[in-house]
């Protein structure tokens, strides 16, 4: 992904990322047949969008919400409640830093993120189709790159209840910025796409989904200090005024 090999960017643990990723496939055997699948992107979505918002919470939020409140026995069984939890736990606190204001403030224009965003090349899907881990017809079925950490994010917006803003320009400010993650999840070739692209962008021609995406995480950076400016202004306005309807000067 463009931008996200600046030397400032907050370290990424691969071996951790991965970790979590063998752990979300014991979750997976554990999970009823017909339950939808949760992918490490969708997580790494959804927590991503708790520590944006206005509220930031904890991780055992994002599991609950995806997995269900049962998800730890799972784990339990195998004795390896303690072990997740700290890779769970590792992965909060490294989105955690990459949103520190300070660094987005002092460097707008530089990727902090380093998201965990799975790509399938045409060289993985054969090796993928060869081990028998996933078959061609699934393969085909894959969505685009970002499009499940995309959706985690979202799902995490329909979840809580403190994203509401009362109408006026910051609402709108709000609804264009979440336009930028839907359009990760639109299907290539889509009218739909097209269309927003064609909208959203000066030079349509050149935006591909790796654009979309740098697109999708720089939003989400700015989403962070548009909440800490909402509530900076929230406490200007509560200060402001003495309890008694008279603005104090």
């Amino acid at each position: 992904m463009a931008h996200t090999d600046d030397m400032d960017t907050p370290p990424l643990d691969i071996e951790n990322a991965q970790r979590l990723a063998e752990y979300l496939t014991v979750l997976a055997g554990a999970a009823n047949q017909d339950a939808p699948a949760v992918t490490l992107d969708t997580l790494d979505g959804y927590m991503t969008a708790l520590l944006v918002g206005p509220q930031p919470t904890a991780p055992l939020q994002a599991m609950d919400a995806l997995f269900g409140d049962n998800w730890p026995s799972a784990f339990e069984e195998q004795d390896l409640t303690d072990a997740f939890m700290d890779a769970l736990h590792l992965r909060w606190n490294e989105i955690s830093d990459s949103l520190d204001p300070q660094p987005l403030l002092e460097a707008p224009e530089q990727m902090h993120l380093t998201p965990l965003i799975s790509e399938f090349d045409d060289e993985t899907k054969e090796r993928l189709i060869a081990e028998g881990a996933l078959s061609a017809e699934l393969i085909e079925r894959l969505p685009a790159a970002g499009a499940m950490w995309a959706q985690g994010f979202l799902q995490a917006i329909e979840d809580l209840d403190t994203w509401e803003l009362p109408d006026g320009d910051a609402n709108e400010d709000l609804k264009l910025m979440l336009e930028a993650f839907q359009a990760v999840t639109l299907a290539e070739g889509s009218s739909e796409r097209a269309e927003y692209i064609e909208q959203a962008y000066e030079e349509p021609e050149g935006i591909d989904q790796n654009a979309l995406i740098d697109d999708m995480l720089f939003t989400a950076q700015d989403m962070r200090l548009f909440w800490m400016q909402q509530a900076a202004l929230k406490e200007a306005h509560s200060h402001g005024d003495d309890g008694e309807g008279h603005t104090t000067h």
